[in-house]
């Protein structure tokens, strides 16, 4: 069962996202229909650990095998979605997949049977993300920090 748990006036997230980089460019999630992208990943279940929910987001939404290499960041994400409040711990993990041949395909479709024709999974040069397109913004950050260090932020996205 996902960790997804209301408490208060909030739903309570644990996610994991995934930080795959080739040269200059960062694997992205992107919903078709949407105009924003977040890193691979999902929610974590309960009894399983980050890295291990991110082994299986990995393998149930593409069908490929990561090897895990390090953790990157906490990010507390505070936003608003269809009338919910969101408080949502995300971590994320650098990985590479096993693989290095998937290095070279531009757009990796979905294969999980609920996500097929509704997500796809491209790599954006790295110098052409915005905050307005890659949530959660602070994401940019993680994304951009070439220190290798690990780095905790809060991104409060709510409106009131």
């Amino acid at each position: 069962m996902d960790i997804s748990v209301k408490v208060g006036d909030y739903l309570l997230n644990y996610r994991v996202s995934a930080l795959i980089k080739k040269e200059n460019k960062v694997l992205v999630h992107h919903s078709l229909g949407k105009n924003h992208y977040t890193l691979p990943g999902g929610r974590v279940k309960s009894g399983e650990s980050s890295i291990v929910a991110l082994k299986r987001e990995i393998k149930e939404e593409m069908g490929f095998d990561i090897e895990y290499i390090r953790p990157v960041s906490l990010i507390e994400n505070f936003f608003e979605l269809n009338d919910l409040n969101y408080h949502e711990l995300l971590f994320t993990h650098e990985v590479k997949f096993k693989d290095e041949s998937i290095y070279n395909i531009p757009k990796i479709e979905a294969i999980e049977e609920e996500k097929r024709d509704k997500l796809e999974f491209l790599w954006i040069d790295i110098n052409a993300l915005n905050e307005e397109r890659l949530l959660p913004k602070k994401m940019i950050d993680v994304i951009k920090n070439d220190k290798g260090e690990f780095v905790h932020y809060i991104n409060d996205e709510r409106t009131h």
